[in-house]
């Protein structure tokens, strides 16, 4: 019982020498430094037991401890003058026991879990995507430095499962499921929601280089989604779609022949999947503007009540950060107008929240997209006509919207940004008539 007892102290002395020592110079450059490793007794978790009047075998175990790991060779103890065997002074752990130390704690060794993660990460240095492959390239650089910070070195498969899925993201579809994608690369539906979406997300938020506002901007960005998402349109657009007979099969004939639509025929506008997008080219855009709508509640009133901008008018939902299928659409008619130049286009708007938000998300279609961008109804006038029922905000929106105002481009927005931060309040879409 008493040698059972000694053992626990040796690995509890062990695991804390151990934790010094991989914090240490000597453990990131991988050779013994001039100072070794350290602690007093007094100043650890030991304490307790070796100061605990009411049961002194305590100490006694400690010391019992500490004199095999002595003979061993393992660890160095001093004392302090005429306290020998009574009272420590310092345990030092030996370089040349550091090895034996792992073995009696049945830890792993920092160094072996360092050195597996970065072979784990070996393959995202040949990323085909450039921040993917700049990460993989910084953090395997950081490791082979012994500097892991950030990073869970316990958690080998999760890393695992992380590099799984970024090598699979160049070749995925748009909108592919979650679970179709787990199912595909873990044979488990949920693997991916249960332990590599959080990890995945945290990554994304630091590396993508846009800023967007949802995980599930970001998640749709690189192709995945919770279920396939439909493009919202209503106006005057005319497509062409191929016939259901063009397939592997088909003659050159068939695949020449194409049904037209015109969005125009449908009062409650359409949705379109990623597939049809993919497959649709746009014969004409009859419409005098086109307005892209921030939030979907917008969208349906804009179908319903007509909107002070000149009609025809062509009106595409983007959700925010639009999702891929979306910028593919939107793409598309970009494409349109600078090939074919409709004569009958006044202007092409978005109308957003007046909010940090509501800026980035314009100037991400106007850089993307359309260059003659302009804002509907994201002016300070209309700020201030709805700003005593806009919501507040707090310092970390005040510091990201005055961010802007040292960017490049942003410098049409300064009056509308003072005047968010004046007031401290953001005006949803949905509130303004």
């Amino acid at each position: 019982m008493a040698q059972k007892s000694v053992d626990q102290y040796k690995r509890r002395i062990l695991s804390l020498l151990l934790k010094k020592y991989e914090r240490s110079q000597s453990f990131q450059a991988g050779i013994p430094g001039k100072q070794r490793p350290q602690m007093t007794i007094k100043g650890s978790e030991l304490a307790k037991d070796y100061d605990d009047e009411m049961d002194y075998r305590k100490r006694e175990l400690i010391h019992n401890a500490l004199q095999e790991l002595c003979h061993e060779g393992i660890t160095e103890v001093t004392w302090p003058k005429h306290k020998e065997n009574i009272e420590v002074g310092k345990v030092y752990l030996n370089f040349e026991g550091v090895e034996r130390a792992y073995l009696h704690t049945g830890e792993k060794p920092k160094g072996d879990k360092i050195r597996q993660l970065a072979e784990l990460l070996i393959p995202l240095v040949h990323h085909p995507w450039d921040w993917v492959r700049t990460w993989g390239e910084e953090t395997y650089r950081r490791l082979e430095e012994r500097r892991p910070s950030g990073l869970d070195l316990d958690d080998h498969q999760g890393y695992g499962d992380l590099v799984q899925v970024l090598l699979a993201l160049p070749g995925l579809e748009e909108n592919t499921p979650k679970r179709v994608l787990s199912q595909k690369l873990f044979q488990d539906s949920k693997r991916f929601e249960q332990g590599v979406e959080r990890r995945l997300l945290s990554l994304l938020r630091k590396i993508y280089p846009e800023e967007l506002e949802k995980d599930e901007d970001y998640l749709d960005q690189v192709g995945i989604v919770e279920n396939p998402k439909m493009t919202l349109v209503f106006g005057p657009l005319e497509i062409e779609m191929p016939t259901e007979l063009v397939g592997n099969s088909a003659t050159e004939e068939d695949r020449a022949k194409s049904l037209g639509f015109n969005f125009r025929a449908f009062q409650g506008g359409l949705g379109l999947s990623a597939e049809s997008i993919k497959e649709l080219s746009i014969r004409d855009i009859p419409a005098r503007a086109i307005l892209l709508v921030e939030n979907l509640t917008t969208y349906h009133e804009v179908i319903r009540h007509p909107v002070q901008l000149s009609a025809p008018l062509l009106v595409i939902y983007t959700g925010g950060f639009p999702h891929k299928s979306t910028q593919r659409l939107l793409k598309k008619i970009s494409t349109f107008i600078e090939t074919q130049n409709p004569l009958s286009l006044e202007g092409i708007y978005h109308w957003g929240d007046i909010d940090y938000g509501g800026i980035r998300i314009f100037e991400y279609l106007k850089e993307h997209f359309f260059p003659s961008l302009r804002p509907y109804r994201m002016d300070v006038v209309t700020y201030l006509d709805y700003v005593t029922t806009g919501l507040s905000f707090g310092e970390e929106q005040c510091l990201k919207l005055e961010q802007l105002l040292t960017l490049p481009g942003y410098e049409t927005w300064h009056p509308v940004i003072t005047e968010l931060l004046r007031h401290r309040k953001r005006v949803e879409q949905e509130s303004i008539r």
